[in-house]
């Protein structure tokens, strides 16, 4: 295995673990990967297999789906492996990679192996100075026991024997790795795992070129901009000062889809890792939205006490970047406080009935105080009928009282853009598409988002047009009646994702490929098409708690494969990156990973 890899520098081995063996599982495994254990506490980046069968397995299974884009030589890989006496496929793996020369060149690295039994995987030979030389192929590699079910291997007999390893208990593991760290760890076949002590000092040398910046930042905008961009520095030294560690994951399953995490974790009572405590419950407000065929979906919960000093700091920021007093007029700080938490859902539409893209857009918001969250509104819009910049102008207006539309007392409200496309670059010069047409497209005959606004459940529902049976929908769901709760893609989603979830969104590809397959038909792009229902929405969720954060985004395999069902084989060959000969270029020669 190691000596196939050995010749393809790092970033191909990148490109292949995103891409060919982007291999593992969705379902939580056991435990915390032993191999970390073993791991010392300074090392810069290490790759984490938390189970090494598992990981094989989805190699197989990913390989297969591929069909005749498989390449036989990965099946011959696993099977080595597999074949390997002496191995504990139950047991995790970890590849420890050397960056003190930077992360431009190709690492030095140490691959820790979980063995049953060390004579076996050595065939009986004796060890020299400690070290067992065995030949792969036409590469020598060099096995050593480290003891406690493990042993470690590299072609480089200097690395292998200066490699220390640690004594690790699982508890200290899962405090280095924390919330975040030991979620992807748990989730996923493979894991990366960035130490930030270790590398801060390279990141704190960015400091010099991005203050240059700021110097350079004031001199074109002024003393007000350069403040705001000193607010932005002051966060980076923040984030750089207390974080503890990046980590990211990959996982496949054949019959769920593949996932992507990232997080990142701050040290143990820092000032980062105090705003990062906060109880998510982002999905419950789906309870307040219609059920209906959708785009996009997203819910979020901004109720935390860490988010809400986040989000103070955040519109500071703004406000002195803000030369203009622009966003000072519309007060956005204001009305982000009157709102918790909320959903949102863009629902699907006819786009050749012209009624816009947005016009089944409906979004429900909780806070402390509906009325003052109206009021907040009806300011935010008379602060917008302020706005004027070259090329544009905004007319905004927000009813100061309400009316009654089919039986809910509501207030209208309406914005559009008077665009001088000529002046703004467009006006379909130069292919630039006409800024008034977008609109239109997006919003229909109005121009802009025109809606109702009212008081419904423990909150508020706001529409993007003023149909008054969609508005009646809307308040029901608020309500708690026929909501997205009961929507079941959604549901099987959610259920990939992270718990304690501070946001979610999630993409309806069947009913956006629904709208769009009859025109790509129409114009031939594509042969035919059958409506498609049910596919699983692609996901995506984030979490704010333990001191850290983790987002994970997820493609259900079903989506992934109708998507390329319907897409041509000669669109897809464009997309993909060509054929077996791209493989065979001059780069193979560059520096290879000493392993």
């Amino acid at each position: 295995m190691l000596t196939s890899l050995k010749s393809i520098p790092l970033c191909r081995c990148a490109s292949i673990a995103a891409g060919s063996i982007a291999l593992l599982t969705l379902p939580a495994l056991a435990g915390t990967p032993k191999a970390l254990t073993m791991v010392p506490g300074d090392s810069e980046m290490v790759v984490v297999l938390p189970n090494l069968g598992e990981l094989l397995g989805d190699m197989d299974a990913i390989n297969a789906m591929m069909g005749d884009m498989g390449k036989v030589e990965l099946m011959m890989v696993t099977s080595m492996v597999r074949g390997m006496p002496g191995i504990n496929l139950d047991g995790s793996a970890a590849i420890v990679l050397d960056m003190t020369d930077g992360w431009e060149g190709e690492p030095d690295a140490v691959v820790v192996l979980p063995v049953s039994d060390f004579g076996k995987l050595t065939q009986g030979r004796e060890a020299v100075d400690g070290l067992v030389e065995f030949p792969m192929g036409s590469e020598q590699f060099y096995f050593r026991d480290i003891g406690n079910g493990f042993a470690a291997m590299s072609n480089d007999t200097g690395i292998l024997s200066g490699f220390v390893p640690a004594s690790n208990t699982i508890e200290e593991v899962q405090a280095t790795l924390g919330a975040a760290g030991n979620r992807v760890a748990e989730a996923n076949d493979v894991m990366i795992y960035v130490n930030l002590d270790s590398i801060r000092p390279m990141l704190e040398e960015s400091f010099v070129e991005l203050e240059a910046q700021g110097d350079m930042i004031e001199m074109m905008a002024g003393a007000e901009a350069a403040q705001g961009f000193d607010t932005f520095m002051n966060l980076y030294r923040t984030a750089v000062g207390d974080g503890q560690a990046v980590v990211g994951g990959f996982s496949f399953d054949a019959d769920t889809g593949f996932a992507f995490d990232l997080g990142l974790q701050f040290s143990e009572g820092s000032e980062s890792a105090a705003l990062f405590n906060n109880d998510g419950n982002a999905d419950s407000y789906f309870g307040h939205v219609p059920d209906m065929d959708f785009f996009f979906a997203y819910a979020f919960d901004m109720s935390g006490v860490g988010i809400e000093k986040m989000f103070d700091g955040y519109f500071e920021m703004i406000e002195k970047f803000d030369t203009t007093g622009m966003f000072a007029g519309m007060d956005l700080q204001n009305m982000m406080k009157q709102f918790s938490g909320g959903a949102a859902v863009m629902g699907g539409t006819n786009i050749m009935a012209m009624n816009g893209l947005l016009g089944n857009t409906v979004m429900y918001t909780e806070g402390k105080d509906a009325d003052a969250a109206l009021e907040a509104l009806q300011g935010l819009y008379g602060g917008m009928g302020a706005i004027e910049s070259p090329g544009m102008s905004v007319v905004a207006s927000f009813a100061d009282e309400p009316e009654d539309v089919n039986g809910v007392q509501a207030y209208a409200h309406s914005m559009s853009f008077d665009i001088d496309a000529a002046a703004m670059g467009g006006g379909g010069g130069f292919g630039a598409p006409d800024p008034a047409m977008i609109m239109q497209m997006l919003y229909g005959p109005t121009g802009g988002p025109s809606g109702y606004t009212a008081k419904a459940g423990d909150g508020l529902v706001f529409t993007f047009s003023q149909d008054g049976e969609f508005l009646s929908k809307a308040v029901k769901a608020a309500n708690g009646e026929g909501t997205m709760m009961s929507n079941t893609g959604i549901a099987l989603a959610a259920a990939l994702l992270p718990d304690n979830r501070v946001l979610e969104s999630y993409v309806g590809v069947d009913h956006i490929l629904n709208t769009v397959g009859p025109m790509l038909m129409m114009f031939g792009i594509i042969p035919d098409f059958e409506p498609m229902d049910g596919l699983t929405p692609l996901a995506f969720g984030a979490t704010a708690d333990g001191g850290g954060m983790l987002v994970r985004m997820v493609l259900p395999f079903d989506t992934v494969k109708a998507v390329m069902e319907l897409v041509p084989a000669d669109a897809l060959g464009m997309l993909g990156g060509g054929d077996d000969d791209d493989w065979d270029s001059e780069d193979e020669d560059d520096d290879d990973m000493s392993f």
